[in-house]
């Protein structure tokens, strides 16, 4: 018999504006890249004239900052024409509020590209930091969740299911996308409905995963360790290979100790 249900409009927010650290963290956890060759990828792309300062620990834009200008450049771009296109003609979203280091503003695509220019590796580095810029100025995603409360003789069970309204930024980053769970019946309190099956499933649980190098990224930013935004001379080797080592899937075997061979900055 059901007992409750519920419906509610709920939101999952566009990403903040793309520093130095989130940039390091996706090319280690999603492109493959080490730290290191990330940020001297990021390096030939902002010195050609592809993107902005990639050395940056700012996530928010000044008030001034023209986000219209670096958007009208992507407006033909065949990946992602259509949505920009539809930005500019419907107005742009202002980015959510950040943090302002005081060093330099955000990472930002500054001209167009493709990967017939730029070659499959800097190519995959570039199409990120621009889909992540398109994804700031783009409106959070919508979708409607849904639960039922119901009980089966004396016990009491929920179930719950989601639906998108609204694709927002995850249209432009498809991965960010709310994962859909089987839509519900429509129903009432008090409604009964026959059981058809039961199932008792047995399972166990896994050790946790070594840590991965995007999780040491997020840990040394989140305790204020490593020099992420140096120049890569300063700050490699604390995150480089042998030190602490990579496994398959860019995994830090933890029998090696990680050094820092350079302090973090005391500002």
């Amino acid at each position: 018999m059901v007992e409750a249900t519920s419906r509610k409009e709920k939101a999952k927010q566009r990403p903040l504006a793309l520093n130095t650290v989130e940039m390091l963290r996706v090319a280690s956890s999603s492109l493959g890249m080490g730290p290191q060759h990330a940020m001297q990828t990021a390096e030939r792309l902002y010195t050609q004239g592809y993107i902005s300062y990639p050395r940056t620990e700012t996530t928010h834009y000044p008030e001034n900052f023209d986000l219209k200008g670096p958007l009208r450049q992507q407006a033909n771009h065949p990946a992602w024409a259509d949505t920009v296109k539809r930005l500019l003609a419907e107005g742009i979203n202002r980015p959510r509020k950040g943090h302002d280091a005081g060093d330099h503003p955000p990472i930002t695509p500054m001209r167009s590209a493709t990967e017939a220019e730029l070659g499959s590796e800097a190519w995959r580095l570039y199409e990120y930091i621009t889909r992540h810029f398109i994804a700031t100025v783009s409106y959070d995603c919508k979708y409607l969740q849904s639960s039922i409360s119901f009980r089966i003789g004396p016990e009491h069970f929920c179930c719950t299911g989601k639906t998108v309204i609204s694709p927002g930024f995850t249209e432009i980053m498809p991965w960010q996308s709310v994962p859909l769970e089987e839509s519900l019946p429509t129903c009432q309190r008090g409604d009964t409905f026959a059981v058809s099956e039961v199932k008792m499933l047995e399972k166990q649980t896994s050790p946790p995963d070594y840590l991965t190098e995007a999780e040491l990224i997020t840990l040394m930013e989140k305790h204020g360790i490593g020099v992420c935004t140096r120049p890569p001379p300063a700050w490699g080797p604390g995150l480089r290979v042998p030190s602490p080592g990579l496994g398959p899937g860019r995994q830090c075997f933890q029998s090696c100790p990680v050094t820092l061979p350079y302090p973090a900055p005391s500002d």
